[in-house]
């Protein structure tokens, strides 16, 4: 028959189990409380943004239609003052504002939008010296844009989303260089039938540290003129064809978007 002494000493031993299993039972309640607080937080911004992008498109559809009469007049403009060239460099800036601010309608409207990708084959080797061109036509006296492609160009994308993607991405290189920078594009692949990979970089100032966290955020912006639309719909496109993007400070910034050869929508 066990004595006094045992009976307490296994009964202290007991009580210490419980004191400790109690304990991390608390700790387990206190961290899944912790979680739905998180996810509680989670939902109400997601129902905020759902109403924003709501809203921001409405006004988004507003501001395209008066937008596209006012490119038509300037480009009619721009034919009636050939011979007036101090003329055409206002009409010239004109022209720039007009494709930024088409640029912020569209982000807007993607963003608001869960578009679904239309899939056929495209050469983005191609895709990427035609939006370059784009850009060298409107800011190639100030800013430099080199590109470099290499390997098996054709890959299964969405051509419209992938489009959108590469503006987003010289648009933010070249608005962080004050458009007056170097912004190279590369696309590589190792294997032909493998991943293809495209790196946007600039000669900027580099991604401020308290950004990166957030980076491809909705909203979230270094700059006070951000949107902070355009990198959050590029994360989006590229989930969205089975992808990655990654962004690093080489000492401008640097992002790579890594593709599969066919879209495997996420």
């Amino acid at each position: 028959m066990a004595s006094l002494v045992e009976v307490m000493e296994r009964f202290n031993e007991s009580s210490s189990k419980l004191e400790l299993r109690h304990t991390a039972l608390m700790q387990e309640v206190e961290d899944l409380r912790g979680q739905l607080r998180a996810k509680d937080e989670e939902i109400k911004r997601s129902e905020r943004l759902a109403v924003l992008g709501e809203t921001a498109a409405a006004l988004a559809h507003e501001v395209r239609n008066p937008l596209g009469a006012i490119a038509l007049f300037v480009s009619m403009l721009k034919g009636d003052l050939t011979d007036r060239p101090s003329s055409l460099d206002l009409v010239d800036e004109i022209e720039k504002s007009i494709s930024s601010l088409d640029q912020v309608v569209s982000n807007v409207l993607h963003f608001a939008k869960n578009n679904k990708l239309h899939l056929s084959p495209i050469n983005l080797h191609s895709l990427v010296r035609e939006v370059t061109q784009h850009f060298t036509s409107l800011y190639g006296a100030t800013a430099t844009l080199s590109v470099s492609v290499e390997g098996n160009p054709f890959v299964i994308a969405d051509p419209q989303a992938l489009r959108q993607c590469l503006y987003n991405l010289i648009t933010n290189s070249l608005q962080v260089t004050g458009f007056a920078g170097t912004v190279s594009l590369t696309v590589s692949d190792r294997d032909p039938e493998g991943p293809i990979t495209v790196v946007v970089r600039d000669d900027g100032a580099g991604i401020p540290e308290e950004i990166f966290p957030r980076l491809f955020e909705p909203f979230a912006s270094g700059r006070r003129e951000g949107t902070g639309l355009g990198l959050s719909i590029v994360k989006r496109i590229v989930v969205a064809h089975g992808g990655e993007i990654s962004a690093r400070n080489a000492p401008g910034a640097e992002f790579t978007v890594v593709l599969p050869r066919r879209a495997v929508q996420g």
